[in-house]
């Protein structure tokens, strides 16, 4: 459920580029929140014009799973095509996000010999104010993925993660989790109630498929399951509508599906302990319901 992964990529563009490149057409659906459309911009900027700066950014939306499905063969592509492109003026400002987009690698290919890499780049100082990077690493202590599992440091994560985030997108994260982590200590129904108020209030976070997912599973959790059942319904039914112009969105559908299927038995829906939600949606089976 990862949000905005690369608000400090504006600065990059006042500095590097303009609103009428490739590139700069990227950066201003970014900001406004709309990474699908942009990621064309930023495959074309890399390509045809060896845009070091879209080529970074290509690799991370390929990584996000978030509006765009999670994709490690293409994210890799553009990360090694960042990797070989020249800098250009004031593309040092590179050498902060390249490592996090390596790390972000490390963590969600299939190689669990390079997971500790990955969080020790995450642990790096030059990240400790930086909410992206602090949401996935408290992710992995979560999980105890290149590291070992230790809940409490994840959820002190997590809040710093949100301390240092202008928009909603850290505390939409850690919501998420509180309310379907399979460990029953882990998850606080209470708090997740209370995050999800912060991002209800944003009028186009509120309207997405994955914020009503959230929603749903939250009032799950908290044993509100008819407001859950409903709840689902409109996320299905809006990933339909969402999907009709993104058609690489139905890869959600099984799972939401199978989500509203849980809450009609009167169930929460938690991931199952040993699960490693690192695979993305392209990464994972669909979910069957049994």
């Amino acid at each position: 459920m990862y949000k905005k992964i690369l608000v400090a990529f504006t600065f990059l563009l006042q500095i590097s580029g303009c609103a009428t490149t490739q590139g700069g057409k990227g950066f201003d659906l970014v900001d406004d929140n709309e990474y699908a459309k942009a990621l064309p911009f930023f495959e074309a900027a890399a390509i045809q014009d060896g845009d070091k700066t879209s080529a970074v950014m290509a690799s991370f939306l390929y990584l996000s799973d978030y509006q765009i499905p999670r994709d490690i063969d293409k994210a890799k592509k553009y990360f090694e095509l960042a990797k070989s492109l020249g800098y250009a003026p004031w593309d040092q400002y590179l050498d902060y996000f390249i490592p996090l987009a390596e790390a972000r690698i490390m963590l969600y290919d299939d190689d669990p010999d390079n997971d500790s890499q990955g969080t020790d780049i995450l642990r790096g100082n030059r990240y400790s104010e930086y909410s992206p990077a602090l949401g996935l690493l408290a992710k992995t202590y979560a999980f105890g993925k290149g590291v070992d599992k230790n809940l409490k440091i994840s959820k002190l994560l997590f809040q710093r993660a949100i301390d240092h985030d202008r928009y909603v997108y850290s505390a939409h994260h850690y919501a998420w989790w509180l309310a379907t982590h399979p460990d029953e200590e882990f998850r606080d129904g209470a708090l997740a109630s209370e995050l999800i108020k912060d991002v209800m209030e944003d009028d186009e976070e509120a309207e997405r498929s994955s914020t009503l997912d959230t929603l749903a599973a939250i009032y799950a959790e908290n044993g509100q399951f008819n407001e859950a059942v409903k709840i689902q319904k409109e996320a299905i039914e809006k990933l339909t509508k969402e999907s009709k112009e993104h058609p690489q969105f139905i890869v959600w559908e099984s799972w939401l599906s199978c989500r509203l299927k849980t809450y009609e038995q009167a169930q929460p829906w938690h991931y199952k302990s040993g699960q490693m939600p690192f695979s993305g949606a392209t990464g994972s089976q669909p979910c069957v319901w049994e």
